[in-house]
């Protein structure tokens, strides 16, 4: 009963965006009064009026660091970009790789986004890549639904592998089992994803007319895929940190050297794009800002271990409980919340742009300016963010979570194909890979009798979650405020669902058919 009764908040939020075409502002707050009211209906939870707060209060601060600033900072570089007009000499580049609509969707998209995914997370390889696409004249619709597709798979070892890291230090697990395993079930989805994003991409070209897979486009798929590829040797080889950012960064050369070899142009559409030449100098001041992210990140990261022991202490942990979590929260884990106040995201994107911004050469009262313009607004988004969270953190605390876990564990036999679903759930709730994998990983290891189950389990739960990203509120958000599109957050979310679904449907046969060899 308890778990039916724990999915009414999701399915009223699904109700309220989808079907009957609510804002996602309304949809999100109302079903965080439903989910308060339901604590207080069933016996198994009511968590008290002190826990309710103080959840709410736990879900805005967390919806704002790091979430809503790593929104502002990844935002404020592009739209600094646009101001100086440094996105032109962005878009003049990516024209001269191709004008292919098709190409420019998996170099944007699959590549590059899945590069900062890996480098940064948090909804920037949603916002950065579709904001550049809708310049390159993608309609904003399909730019954002392109990305919203192809931030799946990288998800997985996205902000430095955070998701699997975490999973693999709070369970003691093999590092480069888990990784490898998560690789391995996410292979097939990483071979199916640039066909989806080609077809998506082929409408802009002649309204679709045209074959999708013709004019030399197959090769640059091909190369794609080889260089995603590479990720199960780099996460046996290397851990979880690295897969995705290597992998990626090798597709997108991969891809851009097909492009220019298979690829015919369009002549018309090439003169039409041809623009300035772009010298080497332009292109770098272009590409600073996005050069110095790079930089910071991967020299904030555990990647660079002395730079991020060094920074360690700046991290700091909060509970919101203020001690009186046995009386106030139901669900028995540990209530501290941390904040990364220099190695989120964030702080390295903030930076990064400030310091290329003086280095093109951009007065501080430009970009001040700037700042207050993307923050204001940007704010309706990292609101309904707000709801989003603290409507996940309610669940969390009043034990609502905890009884949809066990609804899903009493299925025995099945729960291998039920457990990447768990993470698809865990998702779309929280809008992180790994805050889902935090919610449901106890229940992964818990249900995995040996050391290769339970690496297994945790590998579907990441990879279900990272299929939930395309349906995550947070992140359709995101995209639709990054162009433009506020209120088609429901049109967004009809059109992703069908692929989540399947997305979780093959790693759920996959899971299957791996625990039943791990056995």
């Amino acid at each position: 009963m308890e778990f039916l009764v724990g999915l009414v908040p999701v399915v009223v939020f699904l109700i309220l965006l989808t079907f009957l075409k609510k804002s996602a502002m309304f949809s999100a707050y109302a079903s965080l009064v439903v989910a308060i009211i339901l604590n207080f209906v069933m016996p198994g939870w009511r968590m008290p009026i002190q826990g309710v707060f103080a959840s709410i209060i736990e879900g805005f601060a967390t919806a704002w660091m790091p979430i809503g600033f790593v929104v502002f900072a990844a935002l404020f570089a592009y739209d600094l970009s646009v101001k100086t007009g440094k996105i032109e000499t962005i878009k003049s580049m990516l024209g001269s790789i191709s004008t292919d609509k098709r190409a420019q969707a998996l170099i944007l998209a699959w590549g590059f986004g899945g590069f900062i995914e890996g480098i940064a997370g948090y909804g920037t390889a949603v916002a950065i890549p579709a904001a550049i696409m809708v310049s390159l004249g993608f309609t904003p619709l399909n730019a954002a639904l392109i990305c919203l597709i192809a931030n799946s798979t990288p998800t997985a070892f996205g902000t430095v592998g955070l998701p699997v890291t975490t999973m693999i230090t709070n369970f003691n697990l093999n590092p480069g089992e888990t990784a490898f395993y998560t690789s391995l079930l996410l292979l097939v989805l990483t071979c199916i994803i640039p066909f989806i994003l080609v077809i998506m991409a082929n409408k802009e070209i002649d309204g679709g007319k045209n074959a999708a897979f013709g004019r030399g486009i197959l090769p640059v798929v091909i190369a794609s895929i080889i260089g995603y590829l590479t990720q199960p040797f780099i996460a046996k080889t290397m851990g979880a940190e690295l897969p995705t950012i290597l992998s990626s960064l090798f597709a997108m050369i991969l891809m851009i050297v097909a492009t220019k070899i298979f690829i015919k142009e369009d002549k018309n559409a090439q003169a039409n794009n041809k623009g300035q030449a772009v010298t080497g100098k332009d292109a770098f001041m272009a590409w600073i800002p996005y050069i110095l992210m790079i930089i910071l990140i991967i020299g904030t990261s555990p990647v660079v271990e002395a730079v991020h022991k060094a920074l360690e202490p700046t991290t700091t942990q909060f509970n919101f409980a203020f001690g009186h979590e046995a009386a106030w929260f139901k669900d028995g884990g540990d209530p501290r919340v941390t904040f990364k106040w220099i190695l989120a995201p964030a702080a390295p994107l903030f930076v990064a742009t400030v310091i290329a911004g003086f280095i093109q050469g951009v007065k501080p009262k430009v970009m001040a300016e700037t700042l207050k313009e993307t923050i204001l607004s940007k704010l309706p988004s990292v609101i309904v963010i707000m709801g989003i969270v603290a409507l996940s953190v309610v669940m969390k605390h009043s034990g609502m979570i905890g009884s949809i876990a066990k609804g899903f564990a009493a299925t025995g036999k099945f729960f291998p194909f039920i457990s990447p679903f768990l993470g698809t759930i865990g998702t779309f709730v929280t809008g992180s890979d790994l805050a889902s994998n935090l919610l449901f990983g106890g229940v992964q290891v818990k249900l995995g009798g040996n050391d290769a189950l339970k690496a297994l389990y945790i590998a579907a739960g990441t990879g279900g979650a990272t299929g939930g990203k395309m349906i995550s509120p947070q992140n359709i958000a995101i995209a639709a405020s990054t162009v433009g599109l506020m209120g088609k957050e429901g049109d967004m979310l009809k059109f992703t669902v069908k692929y989540s679904i399947a997305y979780a449907a093959v790693l759920g046969i996959l899971t299957f058919i791996g625990a039943g060899m791990l056995h």
